[in-house]
């Protein structure tokens, strides 16, 4: 008995960055799902993966920061997301010294879609719809109903992760694929 406290004690960290670890692994899976480029037109290039990658990190922003403890945890989604991406730029081929500059630039980006994802669900949750719209599909001539079904798939997922308790969230695989 002792000893599985102690064990939960000392190990409680590991076991803590390995459930961050699954839930980024999983946005990353998710964000590279055909479904999104097939069903909903999203355009498939980079800066259209980094944008869904960032809508899910923000619906895990927008479960976790009622919740006390939330920022240490956030901090640990968004150091392992950009540990991801710095490798990824690398195994691209981007130069050593170019990584960092991107890597910034991105983080830039990263929290000021986070900033305005916020906002917009503070109005309505529907609003959501205008910055993935200018965001995600910017040049694309895709139709507003791909547009919709987008949207509606993000607010049921959020939906999902509003009423699911925090155990359940850091899970190998919480999010599916629409």
């Amino acid at each position: 008995m002792l000893i599985n406290k102690l064990k939960k004690f000392f190990f409680k960290e590991n076991f803590n960055k390995k459930k961050i670890k699954d839930i980024v692994e999983n946005i990353i899976k998710i964000s590279k799902s055909e479904i999104f480029y097939q069903k909903y037109k999203i355009p498939k290039i980079f800066l259209s993966r980094f944008e869904i990658i960032i809508i899910f990190v923000f619906l895990l922003f927008n479960r976790l920061k009622k919740e006390k403890k939330s920022e240490i945890r956030l901090q640990k989604i968004y150091d392992c997301l950009f540990d991801y991406v710095d490798s990824s730029l690398r195994e691209v081929g981007v130069g050593d010294l170019s990584v960092g500059k991107k890597v910034i630039e991105l983080a830039k980006i990263f929290s000021f879609r986070i900033k305005v994802y916020d906002k917009s669900f503070e109005n309505n949750l529907n609003d959501i719809k205008k910055p993935i719209k200018m965001y995600i599909y910017k040049n694309s001539y895709t139709k507003s109903l791909e547009i919709n079904h987008f949207v509606k798939y993000i607010l049921t997922e959020n939906k999902k992760l509003q009423l699911s308790p925090k155990k359940n969230i850091f899970i190998k695989n919480y999010f599916k694929s629409p």
